[in-house]
């Protein structure tokens, strides 16, 4: 029996009704008899390539793709079996046979850093070149892949020639690369691919506009929304052609231009090198004028949190914890603190120098894998090893720096710093005690003359401090080792400051006087023997390691300081 299908069900009135009021039947017969179907289908077709780009760039900057993105292809090694083969019939043979085994040349260490000829970076060309090579190899620290002995080699050598000024400018351009593909169309439109659907979506909305132009009669429109239809058509070509010239004058094209140069003799090669002749004077001309107006790839600011700030800020009134207590229910606790409780700094020239300065340093006596493991490993041991403070003193602060875990060790540290940068008075103090934070920096890097500098020694010792609790509480992933155990001890920390400040008197200045109420407890019976282990609170802990009352030990200062920067460089 043939199957046959019936329509003969009446339209319901409420379909007829929306039908009519809406004029859908109006508004499809006026489009199609007014001509204007083919700029929308042009400029439909230009939209489908832009959102394709968009969502191809969010595929490929998945951890998976990026993943695979940067698997070689496979490497089965030497032919073993061959070679055991061959290996055996000359011993049959009673042919004088030996295997000799010959290290790999990428797995010899280099010279040491005092054979390194300094170098200086001649233009930002370079530095993006630079920063690209540099950026291909370390970005497989995002998906946690392993790097080749010549890698860390060539990039421990290029480090340790240059200064900390050329330093900085290729981290700066090898982050930028990295943020574009994580985060940007970057990927996708710096491609030959990529260039040949922008020029297609740019010339299909051209067309859409020269069709509405001279095709279309406009006079049974309104006539504003005729100029409306012309102010996004404009409109569209006007960013296209600002996309364009971005990235004609990008970091990219740059080092698009290095690959070429690389490649042999082609059509190709021949017209990049045209196009470089005139592109790289603009591109560093380009790059001198952001300069000079103050444009930059990032804010050029370090975030801060402060323990001891939060907790004594914290609200008291009644009104204040039902507060909290909604923005916890919501589950914007995080987002909040992260407006009022934390702090932007201005990153100088001279943090960077301290820091950078150390790292070379530690990398320079890293001759051999065993002290590079070791260097890597440490959280202040080293510190206290390598100087001569007398024994009684290491002894004290050795468990502190080793029996601990590291995020217990980072926030005592963190609290002791903030004791004694709130107890410093280098106005009362004498001739021979230089203070914590001068200590701090001359600990920090000993080849670093302080009288030079600009920034204040104190801020900059608290910046670094703070720096590093603004990463375990509010970016934990960027430490998802210590994470979770990370945030309960702050929490339990941050319980006990809060009982203990609430029956107190702290003064004006609600800082200072928090961290002298807690230098005047005594500690002479260590917290853990009291409270047990059900609390992971170090409030008292780091008491233990700071000055005691109105004396400061310039000696377990300069020993936390060093340890500190450890913490910074883990």
């Amino acid at each position: 029996m043939p199957l046959s299908i019936s329509f003969r069900k009446p339209i319901p009135d409420s379909v007829k009704r929306l039908w009519d009021h809406w004029n859908i039947r109006s508004a499809i017969l006026a489009s199609l008899s007014l001509q204007v179907w083919i700029p929308t289908v042009l400029l439909f077709i230009a939209g489908v390539i832009k959102y394709f780009e968009r969502t191809y760039s969010l595929y490929r900057a998945s951890m998976d793709q990026f993943r695979d993105s940067m698997l070689e292809d496979p490497d089965p090694g030497p032919n073993y079996a061959k070679l055991m083969e061959e290996y055996d019939s000359k011993i049959e043979a009673k042919i004088p046979t030996e295997i000799i085994i010959i290290e790999e040349p990428d797995k010899q260490m280099q010279a040491s850093a005092r054979d390194i000829q300094k170098r200086k970076l001649t233009d930002d060309l370079e530095v993006v070149q630079k920063a690209y090579y540099y950026f291909n190899i370390f970005k497989g620290l995002i998906v946690d892949l392993i790097f080749s002995f010549k890698d860390r080699n060539d990039s421990r050598k290029f480090f340790l020639s240059i200064d900390a000024e050329d330093a900085l400018k290729v981290i700066e351009v090898e982050l930028n690369f990295i943020y574009e593909v994580l985060f940007t169309k970057a990927v996708v439109v710096h491609s030959i691919i990529g260039y040949v659907f922008r020029l297609f979506s740019f010339t299909l909305v051209l067309v859409a506009l020269a069709l509405f132009r001279f095709n279309v009669k406009k006079d049974k429109f309104h006539p504003l929304d005729v100029k409306f239809t012309y102010l996004l058509l404009l409109g569209s070509i006007w960013l296209d052609t600002i996309a364009f010239i971005r990235a004609i004058f990008s970091d990219w094209t740059v080092a698009n231009l290095m690959k070429s140069e690389k490649q042999p003799d082609s059509c190709w090669k021949s017209c990049t090198a045209f196009f470089s002749a005139w592109k790289v004077p603009l591109f560093n001309g380009k790059r001198a004028i952001f300069k000079h107006m103050g444009f930059r790839n990032w804010s050029k600011s370090v975030k801060g949190y402060n323990l001891v700030r939060y907790c004594v800020n914290r609200p008291k009134s009644r009104i204040g914890v039902f507060k909290d207590k909604v923005l916890v229910f919501l589950g914007l606790k995080d987002f909040v603190d992260g407006i009022f409780h934390v702090s932007n700094k201005r990153f100088t020239d001279e943090l960077w120098k301290v820091i950078f300065d150390e790292l070379q340093k530690k990398s320079g006596i890293a001759d051999d894998p065993e002290d590079a493991k070791t260097i890597c490993s440490a959280r202040g041991n080293l510190a206290l090893q390598d100087n001569d403070w007398d024994k009684k003193l290491k002894d004290e602060l050795m468990p502190y720096a080793v029996n601990v875990t590291y995020d217990e060790s980072l926030l005592l540290w963190h609290i002791a710093t903030e004791l004694l940068y709130n107890t410093d008075d280098n106005s009362d103090q004498g001739s021979d005690n230089k203070g914590f934070c001068k200590l701090f920096l001359d600990c920090l890097c000993n080849s670093y003359d302080s009288t030079d500098q600009k920034y204040d020694d104190k801020e900059l010792s608290k910046l670094l401090s703070d720096y590093m609790m603004y990463l375990l509480i509010m970016q934990p992933a960027m430490m998802a080792a210590v994470a979770g155990i990370g945030k309960i001890r702050f929490r339990d920390t941050c319980a006990e400051a809060e009982r203990f400040f609430k029956r107190r008197d702290l003064g004006s200045n609600k800082e200072r006087g928090a961290c002298k109420n807690i230098l005047d407890v005594n500690t002479e019976v260590a917290p853990v023997d009291v409270k047990g282990d059900r609390s992971k609170s170090v409030l008292f802990d780091a008491n233990q390691q700071g000055p005691r009352k109105s004396k400061i030990d310039c000696r377990q200062v300069d020993v936390g300081g060093c340890i500190l920067c450890n913490l910074n460089q883990h």
